[in-house]
């Protein structure tokens, strides 16, 4: 009997609250961490300063997981209709501490200071910039199965372990596979005070597609 009774407790989803503009600064000027759930374009035309971009699709716990601690706050930014698929999705691994969340169309009215945009490039500039270190995201294993000519990896799971590796004193881009792994470590980089960092989405998909070269 009792078991059940708890069971079925743990999987009740919570009703997070929706912030006002005074709530999230204040929680903001706590550090209490702000994660992007918006897809990934909509991120980089827009974001609030410091924040974590991890898309609400089906990595989004996988990714929660690595950059979020059992025991931190952290506040949402989602669409209402997508908050208790993504609260349950934590609530799995156990990540309950939501502080409360900030209403993805509303993003202008809540924050208001300037939101930033993502340096993007273009797979030209990939191909010319021959000054700029290319940092390759995914894992090692793919990284070894076919990478840029010349470029690093770091894993964007350790990334935060691994700063040492990522130079401030030169141009950086980094890429993943198709850009989602990417406009992690975009926002972690920045948020970290990189000014140096720019995101190549195209990834590997799209350098493969152009017949470009791959080293292994």
């Amino acid at each position: 009997g009792l078991n059940k009774v708890n069971r079925t407790l743990l999987t009740e989803v919570r009703t997070i609250k929706e912030l006002s503009a005074s709530e999230l600064n204040a929680a903001l000027d706590k550090g209490v961490k702000l994660i992007d759930t918006r897809n990934k374009v909509d991120f980089q035309n827009g974001f609030i300063p410091a924040s974590i971009n991890i898309q609400g699709n089906n990595s989004f716990a996988t990714w929660m997981g690595w950059f979020v601690g059992y025991d931190e706050q952290f506040i949402l930014i989602a669409e209402p209709s997508q908050m208790n698929d993504l609260t349950r999705k934590l609530m799995r691994i156990g990540l309950d501490n939501i502080f409360g969340f900030v209403d993805a169309s509303k993003i202008n009215q809540v924050y208001t200071g300037t939101l930033s945009k993502s340096n993007m490039v273009t797979i030209d500039t990939v191909k010319t910039n021959k000054a700029a270190e290319i940092i390759d995201i995914r894992g090692v294993a793919e990284f070894n199965s076919g990478h840029i000519p010349g470029a690093k990896n770091v894993f964007v799971g350790t990334l935060l372990q691994h700063l040492d590796k990522i130079p401030k004193d030169k141009p950086v881009i980094i890429h993943c596979q198709g850009g989602d792994r990417a406009a992690i470590g975009y926002s972690l980089l920045v948020k970290e005070g990189y000014t140096n960092i720019a995101n190549y989405s195209g990834g590997i998909n799209e350098w493969v597609k152009e017949q470009q070269p791959i080293v292994s």
